[in-house]
C-alpha cells in the first residue's frame, strides 16, 4: 500500500513526496507581487492578495508590504488578512502604485517576501509625536543577541502618516535610537486633499490613523538603499534667516515670497497674487552639497508671506530655488537603483521596492512609465512594487540624511 503523501515545511517551502523527505536548498528569497484596482475594497483587498500569492508560490510569507491608494482602505486590509491569515503585515495609504502589470490609484499594491536570509521585526508607534519620549522601542538589533547574530546587516523601513510628527527629525529621532547602526529608508502615507483622504498606516489587521509602522530588518546580505533625484539650482545661495514648524518666514532677512517673486521675476515666469501651483511645483527649494540637492516642495504662501512646507530647512540653512528638466527626472529612478546595486556588490536581486514622491508624478505625468522602464534596464525582470509617498525618509550611509521630497528612494532586496 502507498503511503499517504504528507506536505513538509522545510526553510519556507513546502515540498510533497509519497516516500522520504527532499532536502531543499536552505537560503532562499522569494518575492509575489500583487496590484488590483476593483471598485469594491474588500474585492481589491481579496484580488490583490491572491495575485501575489499565486506569483510567490508554494513559499511562506515572511512579511507583506501593503500599499493602497483605495478609498476604503480598512476593506482593502480586511479582504487581505482574509487571504493571507496570520503573516505579519505592515504599509501605508498612498498616492498609486505600480509594478510591472501597470499603474493604479483608488487600488492597492502588494508584496509578499518569503527568506531565510533575513528577520522582519514589526514595530509601530501608535500616536502623534513631536520630539519627546522614544520613538522605536527595544530593536533585535542593538540586544546582546542581536549583536552576536549572523543576521549583523541592519536596516529599517519606516512608514508615518505625513501630519502628527516632524519627518527630519523623525529621522534623526530614529537615527540617534539605533546609534547610527541601520540604514533607513520609508515613506510617509500622504494626505490626499482632492477628494480629501486622511492617511493611514498597517500593522498586521490594524488601521493607525496617526503615528507610524515599520520594520526592523536583521538580514545576513546588506539590502541595497539609495535615493536620487533631478534637481539642480538656478538661483541662490540664500540664508534662511527665520523658520517655523512648517514654514520659511524669512530669507536673507526679507519675507520669503518676496525674494521668490525675484526669483520668478528673473526668470521671466508670470505670476499674479496666488503664484500657481505648478510653479511651486517646479521650482522647489533645496539644501545643494556636491551635486545632490535635498528638496523641499512648495506648499503656498500664508498672509505674511511665509513659504509653507511639510520640511522646511532649519535656521540659517543656505537654500536653492530649484528646477529640473524631464530627462534628469526620468532618470533618477535608474540612478537610484545603480547607486543601490553598487551597495551590494555581487548580489542578485529578488525584489524591488520603489518609495516614490507624488510630487515627480505631478511634475512628470508618465513617472511610471519611466520607473517601469528604468528598473527593466537595471536589473531585468526582478519584481518589483512602486508607491507614490509624501517623499522619501532616508538614512543612508555616507549618503543622506532626511525627509527628500520630489525624489525616488529604491531598496534591493538581496536574493541567494
Amino acid at each position: 500500500m502507498r503511503s499517504p503523501i504528507n506536505p513538509v515545511r522545510l526553510n519556507g517551502l513546502i515540498h510533497k513526496t509519497n516516500r522520504k523527505v527532499i532536502i531543499l536548498v536552505t537560503d532562499t528569497t522569494r518575492i509575489g507581487i500583487g496590484l488590483n484596482n476593483h471598485v469594491d475594497g474588500l474585492t481589491c483587498g481579496l484580488d490583490v492578495a491572491r495575485q501575489a500569492q499565486d506569483r510567490l508560490g508554494p513559499y511562506a510569507v515572511t512579511i507583506a508590504l501593503l500599499f493602497v491608494s483605495h478609498p476604503e482602505p480598512e476593506l482593502v486590509l480586511r479582504g487581505v488578512n482574509q487571504v493571507l491569515g496570520d503573516v505579519p503585515l505592515i504599509g501605508a495609504t498612498s498616492a498609486g502604485e505600480y509594478t510591472h502589470d501597470g499603474y493604479v490609484e483608488d487600488g492597492a499594491g502588494l508584496m509578499l517576501i518569503s527568506t531565510t536570509g533575513a528577520q522582519f521585526h514589526p514595530l509601530t508607534y501608535r500616536r502623534r509625536w513631536f520630539g519627546l519620549g522614544k520613538l522605536l522601542g527595544s530593536l533585535t538589533g542593538t540586544s546582546e543577541a542581536g549583536l552576536g547574530s549572523e543576521f549583523n546587516h541592519r536596516a529599517l523601513m519606516l512608514f508615518p502618516d505625513d501630519q502628527s510628527m516632524n519627518l527630519d527629525g523623525l529621522v534623526d529621532k530614529a537615527m540617534t535610537e539605533t546609534a547610527m547602526l541601520y540604514d533607513i529608508l520609508g515613506g510617509p502615507g500622504p494626505t490626499i486633499p482632492a477628494p480629501p483622504r486622511p492617511p493611514a498606516m498597517f500593522i498586521n489587521d490594524k488601521v493607525l490613523k496617526s503615528g507610524m509602522v515599520g520594520a526592523e530588518i536583521l538580514s545576513q546580505r546588506r539590502f541595497g538603499m539609495a535615493l536620487a533625484n533631478g534637481w539642480t539650482p538656478l538661483s541662490g545661495p540664500y540664508r534662511v534667516t527665520h523658520v517655523d514648524k512648517r514654514a520659511v518666514t524669512k530669507i536673507d532677512g526679507r519675507p520669503a515670497r518676496e525674494v521668490y517673486e525675484d526669483f520668478l521675476a528673473e526668470q521671466d515666469i508670470d505670476f499674479a497674487d496666488v503664484i500657481p501651483r505648478e510653479v511651486l511645483l517646479r521650482h522647489p527649494i533645496g539644501i545643494c552639497n556636491e551635486g545632490a540637492c535635498k528638496v523641499s516642495v512648495l506648499m503656498g504662501f500664508d498672509d505674511d508671506g511665509a513659504l509653507q512646507m511639510t520640511s522646511p530647512p532649519p535656521e540659517n540653512a543656505l537654500i536653492h530655488i530649484l528646477g529640473t528638466q524631464p530627462q534628469a527626472m526620468s532618470t533618477a529612478a535608474e540612478r537610484a537603483i545603480r547607486q543601490a546595486l553598487s551597495t551590494i556588490p555581487g548580489t542578485r536581486a529578488a525584489g524591488l521596492l520603489f518609495i516614490d514622491c507624488m510630487s515627480t508624478a505631478m511634475v512628470l505625468d508618465d513617472a511610471y512609465i519611466q520607473q517601469r522602464t528604468a528598473a527593466q534596464a537595471s536589473i531585468g525582470d526582478v519584481p518589483f512594487l512602486g508607491f507614490r509617498s509624501h517623499g522619501v525618509l532616508a538614512r543612508l550611509h555616507g549618503q543622506t540624511v532626511g525627509h527628500y521630497e520630489c525624489s525616488v528612494g529604491a531598496c534591493i532586496i538581496p536574493g541567494a
